[in-house]
């Protein structure tokens, strides 16, 4: 009986070691990755340069897109976060472009994804991440992290004392109006300044896995129609910081109407 005993015992007690190193080793997995496409889209079209958009009575033709994504954290089925260090993405869609002053040019460039990687092993249900980039390093440009640079064109110099960066961007022409009526205008929608720093929080339709033994794919859409929804834009083509209140509605409509999961691999 005592044999019995002591024999059932180390089995129990094996056994509990086993499940106590395949845990340790699930929970040790640290290297996860996976990668965030923002797609761009004029409704419900595949966003275009040079292409003409139709939105009730106007037509829209594009010849850039650009926008900065900070602080992404990714949220587990658990309610814990994990903040992506350093995350400063530059997302675009534009032709070659001037940069300071034409003292260079910043080439043509289609940028959609941003891949992150070293994630913690987990289910991950909520996207976190904001548009723009915060006060610390909006108010000092020698301060460098991610992508930040000052020779992308994403920098002005006219809405402060001191330069800061440009959070979004929408350049092209807006034409309304046929024959003798037709209006064109270009037009250069931005947003900047630490007051219209905005978060995004989207919630994925299930939660994903992310781990070392495969990469997760998370589509998000960013809706260039949704971004200028609201402004009158063939009275007020040109949008900065002397139109303010304009400029804050649109950097509303990035947190609230922009941004959209589209699927999740």
């Amino acid at each position: 009986m005592k044999i019995l005993l002591y024999t059932l015992g180390l089995i129990i007690l094996l056994s509990s070691s086993c499940s106590k190193d395949d845990d340790q080793i699930v929970q040790n997995e640290g290297d996860g990755r996976t990668t965030i496409t923002f797609d761009a889209t004029f409704g419900s079209q595949d966003f275009v340069l040079n292409k003409d958009f139709t939105s009730g009575t106007k037509s829209f033709n594009f010849t850039k897109f650009r926008y900065w994504i900070s602080g992404v954290t990714l949220v587990n089925s658990k309610g814990e976060e994990y903040k992506v260090p350093n995350s400063y993405f530059l997302l675009e869609e534009t032709s070659e472009l001037p940069v300071q002053e034409g003292a260079f040019t910043y080439p043509a460039t289609k940028r959609e994804s941003i891949e992150l990687k070293n994630i913690p092993f987990g289910d991950y249900k909520t996207i976190k991440f904001s548009v723009g980039v915060d006060s610390k390093y909006n108010d000092n440009l020698s301060l460098q992290a991610g992508e930040l640079s000052q020779l992308n064109g994403m920098t002005n110099i006219s809405w402060m004392w001191m330069t800061s960066y440009i959070f979004t961007s929408i350049g092209g022409k807006v034409s309304e109006g046929s024959g003798a009526t037709l209006t064109t205008k270009s037009i250069r929608v931005e947003t900047g300044l630490n007051a219209n720093y905005k978060s995004v929080s989207l919630d994925l339709p299930s939660a994903v896995q992310i781990s070392s033994s495969k990469e997760t794919k998370i589509v998000l859409k960013a809706d260039v129609e949704k971004a200028i929804d609201g402004v009158d834009i063939v009275n007020n083509p040109i949008v900065g910081a002397s139109k303010a209140a304009i400029m804050t509605s649109v950097a509303t409509n990035y947190s609230t109407k922009v941004f959209t999961v589209s699927s999740v691999n």
